[in-house]
């Protein structure tokens, strides 16, 4: 029933395919064998209870998935165990994370419950969102994939319950199935997962993609219409660079390649440098132009640019202290000296040396003015909603207390606030409530909260 490694591979309920004819060295394991299982090593069993506990990681290699497994494996130090013990103790430390997931998974669709009919009224996934410490929007992607797993995809739940393939693996299948009929998916799901045990991700993704273009009648008319989905993307590093990523119809990124190749080629001679920074250098002049020009359009009055906040001491030339791009990231202090020097305009900002927030911006309705506009930017960076990533010049400047209500248009009223964080408080129960210490604090309908703190305009923290 176990093969040498103490692996197993239960048949998952549902599979109307015929098994493969190869699957390697895995067999089902017949129930007397599960029951034979339960009784040696229930899950409740206490440390002594547990069998041959003079032999923990082999105990651990042969034992069921579970709280126990873990109990097991850390019966023994890694310091002390053999060098083949550390090996399978891995292996085995692997399959329990994959055994986990299966939980986590099934707690998110608890929590987020059905799909609605409308997708703008999920209101379940911010719960997840604030649980997971995570943005709503990448909340959505672990919903998604949880209500998969809890429905159509049960074989894949058992698997990753089992520790026979990986999260990544699981939700590979599930993304990438989420279009097909419950027929179709569950056939792609069969012939992956016979193979999966001996597959890593690539090799996992690869065949994913095979038994797509072979099974799935409407293969075709998705990649014409992959065309339309258009991807522009940007990125910050950690290293004071960034990474723009395109994605779309080939003539169009043909023609943007074409374009930068001949301006690299034009200013060889009076630019000097490689072709790919001249290549750069041709984006940063169009977007400079088009920034520049009069039919940029404005947000909350001002017109778009970024900002790149730099200390008195590094200003003065007292330090060398890196500067930062609000919302993006870190630079060298001299990038930012080369920007002052080619005559950007600079404004005061005021900080709180205790904590790193924004006190003052050195500028003194319904509609939130600019200047205040600009502290409140300037003060949270991103949206205040729980984990969002959402830049704050692209928010609304919500009003908590409803301006119809009575609520002032003032620094202790409004907040950036993105579109989705907005109608979960106007629509799903969420409320906040602003802080002395300019912290904000939200609470869940189910009584959940979670604290939003400014950006700290510090180096250290």
């Amino acid at each position: 029933m176990f093969d040498s490694r103490g692996a197993v591979l239960l048949t998952p309920p549902g599979w109307d395919e015929p098994d493969p004819a190869d699957v390697g060295d895995w067999e089902p394991i017949p129930a007397r064998v599960w029951a034979e299982l339960d009784s040696l090593i229930p899950l409740w069993a206490s440390e002594g209870d547990i069998p041959f506990a003079d032999k923990p990681i082999d105990d651990a290699m042969r034992a069921p998935l579970g709280a126990h497994t873990w109990r097991l494996l850390g019966e023994t130090s890694v310091a002390e165990m053999s060098d083949e013990a550390k090996a399978w103790a891995l292996r085995r430390a692997g399959e329990l994370i994959s055994h986990i997931e299966s939980f986590r998974a099934e707690l998110i669709a608890a929590i987020a419950g059905p799909k609605p009919a409308d997708p703008a009224e999920d209101w379940g996934t911010f719960e997840v969102a604030v649980a997971s410490r995570k943005s709503v929007y990448a909340a959505d992607r672990d919903v998604t994939y949880a209500r998969a797993l809890q429905g159509r995809l049960a074989a894949t739940r058992e698997a990753l319950h089992d520790g026979r393939i990986t999260e990544r693996q699981a939700r590979e299948l599930a993304e990438a199935t989420a279009h097909l009929s419950d027929e179709l998916a569950l056939r792609i799901e069969a012939r992956l997962l016979a193979y999966s045990h001996r597959q890593d991700l690539p090799k996992f993704k690869a065949s994913l993609r095979r038994w797509l273009a072979r099974l799935d009648p409407e293969f075709v008319k998705r990649a014409i219409n992959a065309r339309n989905q258009t991807t522009v993307e940007h990125v910050a590093n950690d290293d004071g660079t960034g990474s723009l990523y395109l994605h779309g119809p080939l003539e169009k990124t043909a023609l943007i390649d074409t374009a930068l190749r001949a301006y690299a080629t034009a200013t060889k001679t009076a630019t000097g440098g490689t072709a790919e920074d001249r290549k750069l250098d041709g984006l940063v002049e169009w977007a400079e132009a088009y920034l520049t020009s009069p039919d940029t359009p404005r947000r909350h009055g001002r017109a778009y640019g970024i900002q790149v906040i730099l200390d008195a001491p590094t200003l003065l030339g007292l330090a060398d202290h890196p500067a930062e791009i609000p919302g993006y990231g870190m630079i060298p202090a001299q990038a930012a000296l080369h920007l002052l020097a080619d005559g950007s305009p600079i404004r005061r900002l005021i900080t709180d040396p205790d904590d790193g927030h924004l006190l003052h911006y050195g500028t003194k309705t319904y509609l939130v003015p600019p200047p205040l506009a600009d502290h409140l930017i300037a003060l949270h960076h991103t949206s205040v909603g729980p984990h969002s990533a959402v830049p704050a010049a692209g928010c609304d400047m919500d009003h908590n207390l409803p301006h119809d209500s009575g609520g002032a248009t003032d620094p202790d009223n409004n907040s950036p606030l993105d579109r989705r964080w907005h109608r979960a408080k106007t629509h799903a129960g969420w409320t906040y409530l602003k802080n002395n210490d300019r912290t904000v604090t939200w609470t869940s309908p189910h009584g959940l909260s979670e604290t939003v703190y400014p950006h700290d305009y510090r180096l250290g923290p």
